[in-house]
């Protein structure tokens, strides 16, 4: 993700329910990692991880017209391989089956339920993938 990237980027974040604007930023800037998923000279998709121990993945969006393609995975890994960590977790909305069947499918296992995780009161599942 570079400069370039960001007018792009923040368009695709409004395709999600709960987006922070200023990850982008810290993408960007640091300390977050951003790598984005291109077609034909075209931003379609996004990722935004924090590294540490392990990475969180924080935002993950890919536009309705390029999904089941591979960029979702593709992103994943790609933030998870710059954080360098053996250990990837996201927390997504529990209602979202889209999401939980996407990422138990590249390799997540459901952790934990966590009640009320979002400023709204919804709960959240908290999955992980590797060690």
């Amino acid at each position: 993700m570079v400069p370039a990237d960001e007018s792009a980027v923040r368009s695709l974040q409004s395709d999600l329910d709960y987006a922070d604007p200023q990850l982008i930023d810290a993408a960007l800037d640091g300390p977050f990692v951003g790598r984005v998923a291109v077609h034909e000279g075209s931003v379609v998709g996004y990722a935004i991880a924090l590294p540490g121990e392990e990475t969180t993945l924080s935002e993950l969006v890919v536009a309705a017209d390029f999904r089941r393609h591979g960029y979702g995975r593709a992103l994943v890994d790609a933030v998870a391989e710059a954080s360098g960590a053996d250990r990837t977790v996201v927390t997504t909305p529990a209602e979202n089956e889209g999401a939980e069947r996407f990422y138990r499918t590249i390799g997540f296992e459901i952790r934990e339920r966590v009640p009320k995780f979002y400023d709204d009161g919804t709960d959240a599942l908290r999955l992980v993938r590797g060690e």
